[in-house]
């Protein structure tokens, strides 16, 4: 098993699981102020998306798209799509990884200039970095008239029955996880 393919796959699918959940929020909803570190739902997604740009800037190597930035506001509409093609990205960039491509350094632009990091602490981090967020995300729902949705059914065989819609929608093949 390719484990950081393993974790880019998941994280495309829960991002495409709680999107679809907060593509039928109102624009109200999707603004509100929330108990948050980015405190709204819109706010947290956009900072998901801009991580995950940024990352994934860093692991090809591009010290320029480090520095892009999304804008403060970014309406639903356009953020989904956004964070589709981000998530295909990651997707990519994990099918190619080898032994050696996980060992080698990448760097990062920091506030105390460029910093070096290792490509699989780099993944392991964004991972991480995500799962976070989106938990966030999945909490302010809570608060809406949108059920959050279920985000933890993804490779336990006892769970398959649960996942077969969405192996069918992301086409994916359980046998390659």
């Amino acid at each position: 098993m390719n484990t950081f393919l393993a974790q880019a796959q998941n994280n495309q699918w829960a991002n495409r699981r709680l999107l679809y959940a907060c593509s039928r929020l109102s624009q109200a909803e999707y603004e509100a102020p929330r108990t948050g570190f980015f405190p709204s739902i819109e706010g947290t997604l956009r900072h998901i998306l801009d991580v995950d740009l940024y990352y994934l800037a860093a692991l090809e190597f591009d010290l320029e798209g480090q520095q892009q930035a999304l804008p403060e506001r970014l309406p639903f509409q356009r953020l989904a799509p956004l964070q589709r093609v981000v998530d295909a990205r990651l997707v990519t960039y994990c099918e190619g990884l080898d032994p050696q491509a996980l060992a080698r350094t990448a760097s990062l632009i920091r506030a105390q200039g460029i910093v070096l990091e290792r490509v699989d602490r780099l993944l392991l981090h964004l991972f991480q970095h995500q799962i976070h967020h989106r938990g966030q995300v999945h909490a302010m729902l809570s608060a809406t008239t949108v059920a959050p949705p279920q985000l933890d059914e993804f490779y336990l065989d006892g769970d398959r029955a649960l996942r077969r819609s969405d192996e069918i929608q992301f086409s994916w093949d359980d046998q390659l996880l």
